[in-house]
Protein backbone atom coordinates (compact mmCIF):
# COMPACT_ATOMS: atom_id res chain seq x y z
CA UNK A 1 0.00 0.00 0.00
CA UNK A 2 2.76 2.42 0.94
CA UNK A 3 4.71 1.67 -2.26
CA UNK A 4 1.67 2.37 -4.44
CA UNK A 5 0.63 5.62 -2.76
CA UNK A 6 4.05 7.11 -1.97
CA UNK A 7 3.05 7.68 1.66
CA UNK A 8 5.36 7.32 4.64
CA UNK A 9 5.70 4.05 6.51
CA UNK A 10 4.89 5.77 9.79
CA UNK A 11 1.64 7.23 8.43
CA UNK A 12 0.46 3.88 7.04
CA UNK A 13 1.46 2.14 10.27
CA UNK A 14 -0.43 4.64 12.43
CA UNK A 15 -3.58 4.80 10.30
CA UNK A 16 -3.86 1.21 9.17
CA UNK A 17 -1.49 -1.53 10.28
CA UNK A 18 -0.75 -0.79 13.95
CA UNK A 19 -2.58 -2.52 16.77
CA UNK A 20 -5.46 -0.23 17.70
CA UNK A 21 -4.70 -0.40 21.43
CA UNK A 22 -1.18 0.84 20.72
CA UNK A 23 -2.67 3.71 18.71
CA UNK A 24 -5.05 4.40 21.60
CA UNK A 25 -2.07 4.70 23.92
CA UNK A 26 -0.25 7.00 21.51
CA UNK A 27 -3.31 9.26 21.21
CA UNK A 28 -3.53 9.47 25.01
CA UNK A 29 0.17 10.33 25.23
CA UNK A 30 -0.27 12.97 22.51
CA UNK A 31 -3.18 14.49 24.43
CA UNK A 32 -1.05 14.65 27.58
CA UNK A 33 1.86 16.16 25.64
CA UNK A 34 -0.39 18.92 24.27
CA UNK A 35 -1.74 19.56 27.76
CA UNK A 36 1.78 19.89 29.17
CA UNK A 37 2.96 21.94 26.19
CA UNK A 38 0.23 24.50 26.77
CA UNK A 39 1.66 25.04 30.25
CA UNK A 40 4.84 26.43 28.67
CA UNK A 41 3.25 28.19 25.70
CA UNK A 42 0.37 30.07 27.27
CA UNK A 43 -0.25 32.27 30.29
CA UNK A 44 -0.48 29.90 33.25
CA UNK A 45 -2.18 30.18 36.63
CA UNK A 46 -2.45 27.07 38.80
CA UNK A 47 -5.27 28.43 40.92
CA UNK A 48 -7.68 26.71 38.57
CA UNK A 49 -5.98 23.37 39.21
CA UNK A 50 -6.13 23.92 42.97
CA UNK A 51 -9.80 24.82 42.92
CA UNK A 52 -12.14 21.89 43.52
CA UNK A 53 -14.88 23.53 41.47
CA UNK A 54 -12.68 23.80 38.36
CA UNK A 55 -11.59 20.18 38.56
CA UNK A 56 -15.17 19.14 39.23
CA UNK A 57 -16.45 21.03 36.20
CA UNK A 58 -13.87 19.47 33.90
CA UNK A 59 -14.42 15.90 35.03
CA UNK A 60 -18.16 16.39 35.30
CA UNK A 61 -18.08 17.14 31.58
CA UNK A 62 -16.03 13.99 31.07
CA UNK A 63 -18.73 11.89 32.75
CA UNK A 64 -21.39 13.40 30.50
CA UNK A 65 -19.25 12.83 27.40
CA UNK A 66 -18.45 9.21 28.33
CA UNK A 67 -22.08 8.30 29.07
CA UNK A 68 -23.23 9.95 25.84
CA UNK A 69 -20.49 8.30 23.83
CA UNK A 70 -21.17 4.86 25.25
CA UNK A 71 -24.87 5.24 24.47
CA UNK A 72 -24.07 6.25 20.90
CA UNK A 73 -21.66 3.35 20.36
CA UNK A 74 -24.17 0.88 21.78
CA UNK A 75 -26.81 2.27 19.42
CA UNK A 76 -24.48 1.75 16.44
CA UNK A 77 -23.67 -1.77 17.63
CA UNK A 78 -27.39 -2.45 17.89
CA UNK A 79 -27.83 -1.36 14.27
CA UNK A 80 -25.10 -3.77 13.22
CA UNK A 81 -26.79 -6.51 15.22
CA UNK A 82 -30.15 -5.74 13.62
CA UNK A 83 -28.63 -6.45 10.19
CA UNK A 84 -28.10 -10.04 11.33
CA UNK A 85 -31.81 -10.42 12.00
CA UNK A 86 -34.55 -10.68 9.44
CA UNK A 87 -37.33 -12.80 8.02
CA UNK A 88 -36.56 -16.38 7.03
CA UNK A 89 -37.18 -15.65 3.35
CA UNK A 90 -34.70 -12.77 3.38
CA UNK A 91 -32.01 -14.93 4.99
CA UNK A 92 -32.73 -17.73 2.55
CA UNK A 93 -32.33 -15.36 -0.40
CA UNK A 94 -29.09 -14.01 1.07
CA UNK A 95 -27.71 -17.51 1.47
CA UNK A 96 -28.80 -18.40 -2.06
CA UNK A 97 -26.90 -15.39 -3.43
CA UNK A 98 -23.78 -16.36 -1.49
CA UNK A 99 -23.92 -19.96 -2.71
CA UNK A 100 -24.41 -18.78 -6.29
CA UNK A 101 -21.46 -16.40 -6.02
CA UNK A 102 -19.28 -19.15 -4.50
CA UNK A 103 -20.27 -21.48 -7.34
CA UNK A 104 -19.26 -18.88 -9.93
CA UNK A 105 -15.87 -18.42 -8.30
CA UNK A 106 -15.38 -22.17 -7.80
CA UNK A 107 -15.90 -22.58 -11.54
CA UNK A 108 -13.40 -19.80 -12.16
CA UNK A 109 -10.74 -21.29 -9.84
CA UNK A 110 -11.46 -24.83 -11.13
CA UNK A 111 -12.32 -26.24 -7.70
CA UNK A 112 -15.47 -28.25 -6.99
CA UNK A 113 -15.63 -26.98 -3.40
CA UNK A 114 -13.84 -23.71 -2.68
CA UNK A 115 -12.12 -22.95 0.64
CA UNK A 116 -14.40 -22.01 3.53
CA UNK A 117 -12.23 -19.40 5.26
CA UNK A 118 -12.05 -15.87 3.79
CA UNK A 119 -8.25 -15.80 3.59
CA UNK A 120 -8.03 -19.17 1.80
CA UNK A 121 -10.94 -18.26 -0.48
CA UNK A 122 -9.34 -15.00 -1.59
CA UNK A 123 -5.96 -16.69 -1.89
CA UNK A 124 -7.47 -19.36 -4.17
CA UNK A 125 -8.92 -16.65 -6.42
CA UNK A 126 -5.56 -14.87 -6.60
CA UNK A 127 -3.81 -18.15 -7.38
CA UNK A 128 -6.30 -18.73 -10.21
CA UNK A 129 -5.31 -15.35 -11.65
CA UNK A 130 -1.65 -16.39 -11.33
CA UNK A 131 -2.28 -19.65 -13.22
CA UNK A 132 -4.06 -17.81 -16.00
CA UNK A 133 -1.26 -15.23 -16.10
CA UNK A 134 1.28 -18.05 -16.55
CA UNK A 135 -0.85 -19.49 -19.34
CA UNK A 136 -0.95 -16.03 -20.93
CA UNK A 137 2.82 -15.75 -20.70
CA UNK A 138 3.37 -19.25 -22.13
CA UNK A 139 1.12 -18.49 -25.09
CA UNK A 140 3.35 -15.65 -26.25
CA UNK A 141 6.57 -16.02 -28.21
CA UNK A 142 9.89 -14.48 -27.23
CA UNK A 143 10.54 -13.48 -30.81
CA UNK A 144 7.39 -11.42 -31.09
CA UNK A 145 8.12 -7.92 -29.82
CA UNK A 146 4.41 -7.10 -29.81
CA UNK A 147 3.95 -9.45 -26.84
CA UNK A 148 6.63 -7.89 -24.65
CA UNK A 149 4.07 -5.82 -22.77
CA UNK A 150 1.91 -8.90 -22.25
CA UNK A 151 4.84 -10.78 -20.73
CA UNK A 152 5.60 -7.87 -18.40
CA UNK A 153 1.93 -7.70 -17.44
CA UNK A 154 1.81 -11.43 -16.72
CA UNK A 155 5.03 -11.29 -14.71
CA UNK A 156 3.67 -8.44 -12.57
CA UNK A 157 0.47 -10.41 -11.89
CA UNK A 158 2.41 -13.51 -10.90
CA UNK A 159 4.90 -11.68 -8.69
CA UNK A 160 2.27 -9.62 -6.89
CA UNK A 161 -0.10 -12.57 -6.56
CA UNK A 162 2.58 -14.69 -4.90
CA UNK A 163 3.33 -11.91 -2.42
CA UNK A 164 -0.33 -11.43 -1.47
CA UNK A 165 -0.99 -15.19 -1.22
CA UNK A 166 2.00 -15.57 1.08
CA UNK A 167 0.71 -12.75 3.29
CA UNK A 168 -2.73 -14.38 3.45
CA UNK A 169 -1.34 -17.73 4.61
CA UNK A 170 -2.18 -18.59 8.23
CA UNK A 171 -4.20 -15.42 8.78
CA UNK A 172 -7.41 -15.52 10.79
CA UNK A 173 -10.53 -13.53 10.04
CA UNK A 174 -11.17 -10.79 12.57
CA UNK A 175 -7.59 -9.61 12.48
CA UNK A 176 -6.57 -6.87 10.09
CA UNK A 177 -3.93 -9.20 8.63
CA UNK A 178 -6.66 -10.69 6.41
CA UNK A 179 -7.81 -7.37 4.98
CA UNK A 180 -4.43 -5.67 4.53
CA UNK A 181 -3.00 -8.01 1.83
CA UNK A 182 -6.30 -7.79 -0.05
CA UNK A 183 -6.10 -3.99 0.03
CA UNK A 184 -2.61 -4.25 -1.41
CA UNK A 185 -3.92 -6.25 -4.37
CA UNK A 186 -4.68 -3.43 -6.82
CA UNK A 187 -7.13 -5.31 -9.00
CA UNK A 188 -8.49 -2.05 -10.50
CA UNK A 189 -5.17 -1.20 -12.13
CA UNK A 190 -4.76 -4.82 -13.26
CA UNK A 191 -8.17 -4.79 -14.97
CA UNK A 192 -7.53 -1.45 -16.68
CA UNK A 193 -4.05 -2.53 -17.80
CA UNK A 194 -5.36 -5.85 -19.12
CA UNK A 195 -8.16 -4.20 -21.11
CA UNK A 196 -5.74 -1.66 -22.60
CA UNK A 197 -3.39 -4.45 -23.66
CA UNK A 198 -6.27 -6.40 -25.19
CA UNK A 199 -7.35 -3.36 -27.21
CA UNK A 200 -3.81 -2.37 -28.19
CA UNK A 201 -2.75 -5.82 -29.41
CA UNK A 202 -6.10 -7.09 -30.70
CA UNK A 203 -4.74 -7.42 -34.25
CA UNK A 204 -1.33 -8.85 -33.37
CA UNK A 205 -1.92 -11.60 -30.78
CA UNK A 206 -3.17 -15.11 -31.36
CA UNK A 207 -6.66 -16.24 -30.44
CA UNK A 208 -5.19 -18.41 -27.66
CA UNK A 209 -3.38 -15.45 -26.12
CA UNK A 210 -6.51 -13.33 -26.37
CA UNK A 211 -8.53 -16.04 -24.59
CA UNK A 212 -5.99 -16.26 -21.76
CA UNK A 213 -5.98 -12.48 -21.36
CA UNK A 214 -9.78 -12.49 -21.23
CA UNK A 215 -9.66 -15.20 -18.54
CA UNK A 216 -7.31 -13.06 -16.45
CA UNK A 217 -9.57 -10.01 -16.69
CA UNK A 218 -12.71 -12.02 -15.87
CA UNK A 219 -11.07 -13.56 -12.78
CA UNK A 220 -9.98 -10.11 -11.60
CA UNK A 221 -13.57 -8.92 -11.95
CA UNK A 222 -14.66 -11.60 -9.49
CA UNK A 223 -12.11 -10.32 -6.99
CA UNK A 224 -13.87 -6.96 -6.57
CA UNK A 225 -17.20 -8.15 -5.09
CA UNK A 226 -15.41 -10.82 -3.05
CA UNK A 227 -13.17 -8.21 -1.46
CA UNK A 228 -16.08 -5.85 -0.81
CA UNK A 229 -18.10 -8.59 0.85
CA UNK A 230 -15.32 -9.60 3.23
CA UNK A 231 -14.52 -5.95 3.88
CA UNK A 232 -18.13 -5.39 4.94
CA UNK A 233 -17.94 -8.37 7.30
CA UNK A 234 -14.68 -7.03 8.70
CA UNK A 235 -16.23 -3.61 9.36
CA UNK A 236 -19.07 -5.26 11.26
CA UNK A 237 -16.50 -7.21 13.26
CA UNK A 238 -14.55 -4.02 13.93
CA UNK A 239 -17.63 -2.12 15.10
CA UNK A 240 -18.24 -4.88 17.62
CA UNK A 241 -14.62 -4.49 18.75
CA UNK A 242 -15.19 -0.74 19.16
CA UNK A 243 -18.28 -1.33 21.28
CA UNK A 244 -16.48 -3.84 23.46
CA UNK A 245 -13.40 -1.63 23.83
CA UNK A 246 -15.49 1.40 24.78
CA UNK A 247 -17.40 -0.62 27.37
CA UNK A 248 -14.14 -1.88 28.87
CA UNK A 249 -12.67 1.63 28.98
CA UNK A 250 -15.80 3.39 30.24
CA UNK A 251 -15.86 1.72 33.67
CA UNK A 252 -12.42 2.93 34.84
CA UNK A 253 -13.01 6.24 33.06
CA UNK A 254 -16.19 6.93 35.04
CA UNK A 255 -14.52 5.79 38.26
CA UNK A 256 -11.56 8.12 37.68
CA UNK A 257 -13.81 11.07 36.87
CA UNK A 258 -15.91 10.43 39.98
CA UNK A 259 -12.79 10.28 42.15
CA UNK A 260 -11.49 13.56 40.73
CA UNK A 261 -14.82 15.25 41.51
CA UNK A 262 -15.39 13.82 44.98
CA UNK A 263 -12.00 13.22 46.57
CA UNK A 264 -9.03 14.64 44.67
CA UNK A 265 -7.18 17.47 46.39
CA UNK A 266 -4.54 19.09 44.16
CA UNK A 267 -3.05 21.03 47.08
CA UNK A 268 -1.70 17.77 48.51
CA UNK A 269 0.38 17.14 45.38
CA UNK A 270 3.69 18.97 45.63
CA UNK A 271 6.95 19.13 43.70
CA UNK A 272 7.65 19.36 40.00
CA UNK A 273 8.90 17.18 37.15
CA UNK A 274 10.90 18.75 34.30
CA UNK A 275 9.75 22.20 35.42
CA UNK A 276 6.09 21.13 35.32
CA UNK A 277 4.27 21.23 38.69
CA UNK A 278 3.26 17.72 39.70
CA UNK A 279 -0.30 18.84 40.51
CA UNK A 280 -0.73 20.10 36.93
CA UNK A 281 0.87 16.95 35.55
CA UNK A 282 -1.33 14.73 37.72
CA UNK A 283 -4.51 16.39 36.48
CA UNK A 284 -3.30 16.04 32.89
CA UNK A 285 -2.52 12.32 33.27
CA UNK A 286 -5.85 11.58 34.90
CA UNK A 287 -7.67 13.64 32.26
CA UNK A 288 -6.02 11.64 29.46
CA UNK A 289 -6.99 8.39 31.19
CA UNK A 290 -10.56 9.56 31.71
CA UNK A 291 -10.90 10.21 27.97
CA UNK A 292 -9.81 6.66 27.12
CA UNK A 293 -13.22 5.68 25.64
CA UNK A 294 -12.93 8.57 23.19
CA UNK A 295 -9.39 7.64 22.14
CA UNK A 296 -10.45 4.00 21.66
CA UNK A 297 -13.18 5.10 19.25
CA UNK A 298 -10.81 7.49 17.47
CA UNK A 299 -8.15 4.78 17.02
CA UNK A 300 -10.59 2.37 15.38
CA UNK A 301 -12.41 5.00 13.31
CA UNK A 302 -9.09 6.22 11.88
CA UNK A 303 -8.52 2.77 10.40
CA UNK A 304 -12.09 2.31 9.18
CA UNK A 305 -12.29 5.66 7.38
CA UNK A 306 -8.81 5.18 5.89
CA UNK A 307 -9.72 1.76 4.48
CA UNK A 308 -13.07 3.08 3.26
CA UNK A 309 -11.42 6.01 1.48
CA UNK A 310 -8.95 3.71 -0.27
CA UNK A 311 -11.65 1.29 -1.45
CA UNK A 312 -14.50 3.61 -2.44
CA UNK A 313 -14.60 2.54 -6.08
CA UNK A 314 -15.88 -0.93 -6.97
CA UNK A 315 -14.42 -1.93 -10.30
CA UNK A 316 -11.86 -0.53 -12.76
CA UNK A 317 -11.69 2.97 -11.33
CA UNK A 318 -8.62 4.49 -9.66
CA UNK A 319 -9.65 7.43 -7.49
CA UNK A 320 -6.29 8.35 -5.99
CA UNK A 321 -2.85 8.95 -7.41
CA UNK A 322 -0.62 5.87 -7.41
CA UNK A 323 2.58 5.01 -9.15
CA UNK A 324 0.58 2.70 -11.47
CA UNK A 325 -2.20 5.17 -12.26
CA UNK A 326 -0.48 6.56 -15.31
CA UNK A 327 1.04 3.31 -16.54
CA UNK A 328 -0.01 1.53 -19.73
CA UNK A 329 -1.02 4.80 -21.43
Amino acid sequence: MRERTNESTVKIWFLVTANRWIVTGLLSVAMLAIFVGLYFLGPTNLRGVLGASSVGNVFGSVIIAVVTGVSLILAIAQLVLSEQMGPLGEKQAEMRDQIEFRSDIEERIDDAVGPATPSAFLSALIEAVDRQARALKDSTTDADTDTEELVEYADSLIEHGEQVSEQLDHTKFGSFEVILPVLNYNYSWKIVAGRKLAARHADSITEETEDHLTDVIESLRFFAPAREYFKMLYFQWEINNIARGVLYASIPSLAIAAYMILAFDASLVTGSTFAVPDRYLAVGIVYALALLPFTVVLAYILRIVTVTKRTLALGPFILRETKHAGDMD
